[in-house]
Formats: C-alpha cells, sequence, structure tokens
C-alpha cells in the first residue's frame, strides 16, 4: 500500500480566516462564539453561534449552500497554494486526481423549501431539486478533477470519514493525488433543531466541564491536499503530516444518543490505531469529539480509559469545540487542521472553557490552556456523530527513514 501524506491545507473559522490566523487562536485561546447576526435566534436558548467573519461575495442570494460554497472555495484556494499546485497541474494528472467532500448542511435548505411547498399544495416540476448538488460541483469546477469524486454526508463524522475516503483511493493505488474537505454553514435550521433537542447551551461550550450543558453551532471548513508519499517527492513537495490510518464505523445504538459504555467510540479509537498499527501506548494526544453535552463528555472519556487502561490519566486531551462550536459536518475536518497546526507548530490547543473537571475525570489530562509539547509525533481525532456514525483518524509525523516497502 501507499504511503499517505498531507502537503498542504487551509482553513476558515468563526476564530480565524486563514490556517495561520487559527493557529494563533488556537495558541492564544481566543474564541469565535458571538452572538449570531445572520438569523434571528432570540427564541431559542442562546444567541451564540461559531459565525465565521469574512465578509462574503454579494450574489443575488445567500441561501445556505451559497454560504457552503464561499466558506470552501475559501479554505480550499488556500490549501492548493499552501501545497504548491494548481488546477493546471491537476488537469495535467488527468484521472490520478480525485475530489472527496464532505457536508450535512449544504443544500438542505432546497430540501425544506421543496417539503413547504409540497405541504401548501405544490404542483410544479421539481427538478431542480435533483440537480447536481452546487457544493460538489463548485469544487469541481475550481479544481478541474477528472478523477474519482465522493460526498460523505455521516453527519458530524463526515469531516473525518471524507479524509478516510480520500486515503484509501491513494493508499490502494488508484489515485496520485486527492483534494478533499468538509464545509458546513451556519443555518436557522441546525439550531432550531438542536434548540428542539434542548442540546444548545446558554452558558457557552464547555467540554470535559462539570457544568457543561450543551453545544454551541459553528460552521467553517478545510480542506487538505493528499497526495501518495512517491508523488509527494517526485514533486519536491513539502510534507507536513502522514496519514497512518483510519476507521469508519456505526455503534446502531440511537438515533441521537451515544451509547454511554463508550464501545462504540472505543471501537471506533481502536480500529483506526490497529489499521495504523499503532499501539495505544504511542498515543501522544487526543483530539476529543468533545461536544460538552453530558452524554457525549462522559461516553468519550470511558471509551479513552477503555483504550488507553493506566495511560488515560496521562495522554493530553482537549476540545477545539470551546472556541469554534461544533461545525457538524466540517467538524472532523477543521479539528484534523488543528492537529496539523499542533505537529507543526508544537503545541497543544487547548478546550478554553475549561475550568472544573468532570466529575470522575478530575485526575485526566485534560488541557486547560494551549500547551507547549514540541515532541508530538502520534495523535488521534475523533468525530461521533448522529445515528451512531463514528470515525476516527491517526495522523503522525512524517519519518522519511521508513521504506516504501515496509510502509
Amino acid at each position: 500500500m501507499n504511503r499517505v501524506v498531507i502537503t498542504g491545507y487551509g482553513v476558515v473559522t468563526s476564530n480565524g480566516d486563514s490556517r495561520e490566523e487559527f493557529a494563533e487562536a488556537l495558541y492564544e485561546g481566543i474564541s469565535g462564539l458571538k452572538e449570531v447576526s445572520i438569523f434571528d435566534m432570540s427564541k431559542m436558548r442562546t444567541q451564540l453561534g461559531g459565525q465565521v467573519n469574512f465578509e462574503l461575495k454579494k450574489v443575488e442570494k445567500i441561501d445556505d449552500e451559497e454560504r457552503t460554497v464561499q466558506i470552501a472555495k475559501k479554505a480550499l484556494r488556500e490549501a492548493l497554494t499552501h501545497a504548491g499546485i494548481d488546477s493546471e497541474y491537476i488537469m495535467r494528472l488527468d484521472g490520478r486526481c480525485g475530489l472527496s467532500v464532505s457536508t450535512s448542511l449544504a443544500g438542505n435548505e432546497r430540501m425544506m423549501k421543496y417539503l413547504n411547498e409540497k405541504s401548501c399544495g405544490y404542483k410544479g416540476n421539481p427538478e431542480w431539486l435533483v440537480k447536481i448538488p452546487t457544493f460538489l460541483y463548485s469544487i469541481l469546477q475550481e479544481t478541474k478533477v477528472k478523477g474519482p469524486c465522493y460526498t460523505t454526508m455521516s453527519a458530524c463524522a463526515a469531516g473525518t470519514a471524507g479524509v478516510g475516503v480520500a486515503y484509501d483511493l491513494i493508499s490502494k493505488g488508484k489515485v496520485d493525488v486527492m483534494v478533499t474537505g468538509g464545509a458546513d454553514p451556519l443555518t436557522e435550521f441546525a439550531c432550531t433543531g438542536f434548540h428542539a433537542l434542548k442540546s444548545l447551551s446558554p452558558t457557552g461550550c464547555k467540554p470535559f466541564d462539570k457544568n457543561h450543558d450543551g453545544i454551541v453551532i459553528g460552521e467553517g471548513s478545510a480542506f487538505f491536499i493528499l497526495e501518495s508519499l512517491d508523488n509527494a517527492i517526485k514533486r519536491g513537495a513539502k510534507i507536513y503530516a502522514e496519514i497512518l490510518g483510519y476507521s469508519i464505523n456505526n455503534e446502531a445504538y440511537h438515533i441521537t444518543s451515544p451509547n454511554p459504555t463508550g464501545v462504540g467510540a472505543y471501537t471506533s479509537m481502536s480500529e483506526a490505531l490497529k489499521r495504523a498499527k499503532v499501539s495505544p501506548k504511542d498515543v501522544d494526544y487526543i483530539n476529543a469529539h468533545g461536544t460538552a453535552t453530558k452524554a457525549n463528555d462522559e461516553m468519550e472519556l470511558k471509551a479513552i480509559e477503555l483504550l488507553l487502561g493506566d495511560k488515560a490519566k496521562k495522554v493530553p486531551i482537549s476540545s477545539i469545540k470551546s472556541m469554534v462550536g461544533h461545525c457538524l459536518g466540517a467538524a472532523g475536518s477543521i479539528e484534523l487542521a488543528s492537529c496539523l497546526i499542533a505537529l507543526e507548530k508544537g503545541f497543544i490547543p487547548a478546550t478554553e472553557t475549561l475550568r472544573d473537571h468532570q466529575e470522575g475525570y478530575e485526575d485526566f489530562n485534560l488541557i486547560k490552556r494551549a500547551t507547549k509539547c514540541e515532541d508530538l509525533n502520534i495523535i488521534l481525532s475523533n468525530s461521533f456523530a448522529f445515528a451512531g456514525n463514528t470515525s476516527s483518524i491517526v495522523i503522525g509525523r512524517y519519518q522519511n527513514n521508513v521504506s516504501l516497502e515496509n510502509g
């Protein structure tokens, strides 16, 4: 199997309009959570959200799909520039470059419009409902990719799963390069849904804190350029990390709640490490899903304890949702970007809002402030979602002394 490396990435979040701004915000503990201005949340449990700051290009109508496209393109263009490639290079690769994108809400407004019209006796032709999704089509047009294309929509596990799809295609020799990333907009639909579930936090997102009381919805995007190691070396690309393995699973427990024993999360993490040929004891940092709901936080810490045993109280754990909110289908992508920053910059991002450890886990190494750590080598990142979807991914510092034959 081919080794798979990351040679460029771009990020847009509520606390950073670029990779470097995002990195600085993570280190300084700058939150992007604030009062939402793009729609009315006055009747919901909170008015907070992770709304991006950059000014969107004015078009006739900025619906949720157009918002997704503009946010995604900003992250995508940064990733291409960072990797030193462009659409001309991608076209020369012909079918040896693919695309894997992830989302959960892009295009949802179109579906809701159709359902509303149907309920009012609409009898028109809904051809517009089944046209090529604007999100995927727009990214295709931007990149000129001619190889395999995939869209992953496994709810809040989609971002991580989408990178996994890209990894599979390269590792199995089907392509040499993959453009992959996730994007999701901040929408009234999502906030209303989580408000109905009583999952929105009126006080802010506080993962692993004994006073945690729910999530804050965010938006954003992160894109990556993945390459086979051979291709990256051939074109003299800088390598930021190696993807060692990942897992996609479904615990089939409940439509919205995770299995409280943590068995689904444990299986996801252990399978990812097994495929990466990494021992649990070699994990240097866990980027937790960490949503700040009681159900998720408790089961995830239980799962980590199952996975690591005695080391569970030593390995650093944090959740950047404390600063950017829960970005749904883009969460795994954005959090993978934070892991790359951790490797490159030599620090562990914090659970910035954490003050008092969740009861029963007072002695766990839950990071409250960004912490310098120059010897990070192996990072495990988690994404868990509604309907039992789980995905975990393992990245490592690139080691050029490992032979390709044994990789």
